[in-house]
């Protein structure tokens, strides 16, 4: 356990399924009171704040699309009157158009970019002045970012656009005792991942050329998130943090 964190106050984003909820129950069990973020899926949300009720936890849930300015400021408005802070911000959520780059509208590179990238910049701006004298902030991107995937053609470039956000926001926070880090999980097999064409033969594959025989799982990410929010990563600055049994070094 992770005293520190006990009380804290953390935002997730995209919190009703997968990587999120993971997150959202682990930074539960830490004693930190979570604000489940969701978009569409309300049954989903609700589901994972009373099982964080029923294990002893803090929860609540709230509805808001990260790809909307006035979303974010109104979901803000809530938590500062509701709580006063935001320790912990771990923008999850991320929307993204399949297809080519060279046959991508302005209007699906804009939602992509907007729910992906810009997203977090926003949601950053937001929190920080809620972050009282400490604060931790873990974005999430994935093989997109550094390598060409098939089908990944504006995901791709939205996700490196995390990877240098997050890098900014560590240089720029730092001095002000609010660490900014990131995780790059390798292929999990979630609801949002068997979305996409041939997922199953995907997933066979992936660990097949896993070293450690097995494909991660979001709890895996979510142990990691939670040692990234903790004081034991305190000098940990602007890194992301590859969690996908070396799948990515043999590959």
């Amino acid at each position: 356990m992770y005293s520190e964190l006990q009380g804290k106050v953390a935002l997730i984003t995209g919190a009703s399924r997968g990587f999120g909820a993971a997150i959202a129950h682990r930074l539960a069990k830490e004693g930190c009171t979570i604000i489940l973020n969701y978009r569409r899926s309300r049954a989903e949300a609700e589901s994972i704040m009373e099982s964080i009720h029923a294990a002893g936890g803090k929860a609540l849930a709230i509805k808001a699309d990260v790809g909307d300015e006035d979303k974010i400021d109104a979901m803000f408005e809530f938590i500062e009157d509701e709580f006063g802070r935001c320790d912990i911000l771990v923008p999850n959520a991320s929307f993204g158009v399949p297809g080519q780059t060279i046959t991508a509208s302005s209007k699906h590179w804009d939602a992509t970019f907007n729910s992906t990238a810009k997203s977090v910049m926003l949601l950053s701006q937001r929190a920080v002045p809620l972050m009282k004298d400490w604060g931790r902030i873990v974005t999430v991107t994935s093989y997109g970012g550094q390598r060409v995937l098939e089908q990944y053609g504006i995901v791709g470039p939205a996700k490196a656009a995390v990877e240098s956000l997050t890098r900014s926001l560590a240089v720029e926070l730092a001095p002000h005792n609010i660490l900014v880090n990131g995780i790059m999980p390798g292929v999990c097999d979630t609801k949002s991942f068997n979305a996409i064409p041939n997922a199953e033969t995907v997933l066979v594959t992936a660990k097949e050329k896993t070293p450690v025989g097995r494909l991660v799982t979001p709890e895996d990410a979510a142990d990691v998130v939670a040692f990234l929010c903790s004081d034991q990563s305190r000098m940990i600055c602007g890194q992301f943090i590859t969690i996908d049994g070396g799948a990515f070094i043999v590959n």
